[in-house]
């Protein structure tokens, strides 16, 4: 699909949009090149070694963000669940951390390095009149301070935290609409992972995937409407 994708000329997928939202932790952020030579440096790690603690980071963050939905006791933090997903992965890699060391490799989650061609696609999207939001399971302060690595800027912030819940839950997807009052029709989501592009598609939304890691869906029921290699075709679907 991806070489089929890169073949096709860029094509509308939809009359343009009044609001494009991105996901920003997966489509527009590099979380990897971003948090990988901070835990190398911190804990002295091969490069190899460091890899694999930050993708198991990210992966247990997102599990307990699930195991948060579906507890249905409230939503915890995306801060918390960072944290607790870093204490679990230093036991695994039987790393100890203390208070000052756990609290800044948190506070990296605030300052990932953006994917170098984001803040251009933000732009053209924004010249082509749509405004631009962040959609994304962050809390509204960790997202707040990511926009700021983006010197084009976003209309809005939509957070999951006014959720109450996290993707691929529907409340999520309906925060445009509750939110600023645009119907879903009038929406283009750019996704970053499988699971956004689940919950984006099940919800009745247009969805742009932004496949950098050439991934495969896990339900093929709930395909992208459209498959990108990376950002820089968006701006030519609208």
């Amino acid at each position: 699909m991806r070489d089929s994708v890169q073949e096709t000329p860029p094509a509308s997928i939809m009359p343009k949009p009044d609001l494009v939202t991105f996901d920003v932790y997966m489509a527009l952020l590099d979380i990897e090149g971003s948090l990988v030579p901070v835990v190398e440096k911190t804990f002295a790690m091969t490069e190899e070694s460091a890899t694999a603690f930050v993708r198991m980071w990210r992966a247990k963050q997102m599990q307990r963000a699930a195991i948060s939905n579906s507890l249905d006791k409230g939503r915890t933090s995306f801060r918390d669940a960072t944290g607790m997903a870093l204490d679990y992965v230093a036991g695994r890699h039987k790393v100890s951390i203390d208070a000052d060391t756990r609290g800044k490799l948190i506070a990296a989650w605030d300052t990932l390095n953006p994917w170098p061609e984001a803040d251009d696609v933000i732009s053209r999207v924004k010249d082509k009149g749509c405004q631009t939001a962040i959609l994304s399971n962050g809390d509204q302060d960790m997202l707040e301070a990511v926009a700021r690595l983006f010197p084009t800027g976003f209309d809005h912030i939509l957070s999951s935290e006014t959720a109450g819940k996290y993707k691929p839950h529907p409340a999520v997807y309906d925060l445009p609409t509750s939110a600023l009052g645009i119907e879903k029709e009038h929406v283009l989501h750019v996704a970053g992972s499988p699971n956004d592009v689940l919950g984006c598609i099940a919800a009745g939304m247009a969805c742009v995937w932004s496949n950098r890691q050439g991934d495969t869906l896990l339900d093929p029921a709930y395909p992208p409407t459209k498959e990108l290699p990376d950002l820089n075709g968006v701006p030519d679907l609208i």
